[in-house]
This record gives C-alpha cells, sequence and structure tokens, in this order.
C-alpha cells in the first residue's frame, strides 16, 4: 500500500498490487488486507509526515497489537515533497524552510523518535533502523527489508525497517554558499 503523499508513485517502482490510501490511515487497510488474505504478504511504504504526524496513533496501536504487515519508514527529516517543512522527525538543530532558525525544544518541542518508540512496545516482532548513506549501510538496510518480509512470511507479527535519508526539496527556497534564496528544483 502506498500513501497519496511523497510516495504517492510507488506503485511505479514495485510490480505488484497496490492500493493507495490516505495519509494515516495504512495500517488499518493493511490489518484488513492481511486478515482477508492471511496467506499474502502486504507492505506499507510510508514517509514521516504519514506515519510520524497524521498516523502515530495507526501505527503505534497496530505495533502493539503485533499485526502480521510490514511497514518500510522513510525518515527523511523534512517534508520534502512540499517545500521542506519541518517535520515531527526534524532533529534539534536541524533547519527547515519553517524552522530556518533549527528546531528548538522549548519551541517546537523534541523530535518523535518512532523505531526507539514502538520497540518499546512488546508485541512488534522486528524494529529496524537504518541508515542510507553510504554502500554498506545500503546494504545493511538490504538485509532488514528482507528479514521484515522473512518474518511476515513467517507469520511472527509486526515489523518496521525505518530508513534514514536526506530527502531532496522540491520547489524549497534553500540557503547554499551561493547565497540565500537559491531555488532548487
Amino acid at each position: 500500500m502506498s500513501p497519496v503523499g511523497c510516495s504517492v508513485f510507488a506503485y511505479c517502482y514495485f510490480d505488484v498490487g497496490n492500493v493507495q490510501v490516505a495519509h494515516g490511515a495504512r495500517p488499518r487497510r493493511l490489518r484488513q488486507s492481511k486478515r482477508s488474505c492471511p496467506d499474502k504478504i502486504v507492505i506499507s511504504y510510508q514517509g514521516d509526515g504519514d506515519l510520524a504526524a497524521i498516523g502515530t496513533a495507526e501505527i503505534v496501536h497496530a505495533a502493539n497489537r503485533g499485526e502480521k504487515i510490514t511497514v518500510f519508514f522513510v525518515n527523511n527529516g523534512i517534508y520534502g515533497m512540499t517545500g521542506g517543512q519541518m517535520a515531527p522527525t526534524t532533529l534539534v538543530g536541524q533547519k527547515s524552510t519553517t524552522s530556518p532558525w533549527g528546531r528548538r525544544p522549548a519551541n517546537e518541542g523534541f523530535p518523535l523518535h518512532m523505531a526507539e518508540l514502538l520497540a518499546t512496545l512488546e508485541a512488534p516482532a522486528y524494529i529496524e533502523r537504518v541508515a542510507l548513506s553510504d554502500n554498506k549501510n545500503i546494504m545493511k538496510a538490504r538485509r532488514a527489508i528482507r528479514k521484515a518480509l522473512e518474518l511476515q512470511r513467517d507469520g511472527a507479527g509486526f515489523s518496521l525497517s525505518k530508513s534514514c535519508r536526506r530527502a531532496p526539496q522540491f520547489g524549497a527556497k534553500i540557503r547554499s554558499k551561493r547565497g540565500a534564496g537559491s531555488w532548487r528544483t
């Protein structure tokens, strides 16, 4: 299942059946699909706005129930498709178009660390956090994805692979060494 937001074109990259679901509702739809077709592998590909903002309650409860679903969470720390605004996962001090001074805990609160939060629950079978910063970490991410899918195949329960990466900001005004106000498209 893919969202209607940042990964709206997921159906172009995966040669599988696809259902697009509104932001935040994917864990519920995954549960329905998995329970009605328990022999099928169901996955969700979600960004930080979808999973850590509007879908926080859905993902926490799906993980807490140990639903036999797999979630691939791509955390880029900002809302990249809508101009680079601060997300719930934006790190302290990380700058965005809506926080040019950086995230300040006294003003915007602390970031949500979703993999760590979900790992405190008892029911999840597998939670892995990986970076996509170099080839070694990309191979680690590949192994994490494989393990998450194998655990679903084996009926182990909820699995989540969180990949951390920098986001391209489409249409966002960014600061560069060339001076403030350059536009990236």
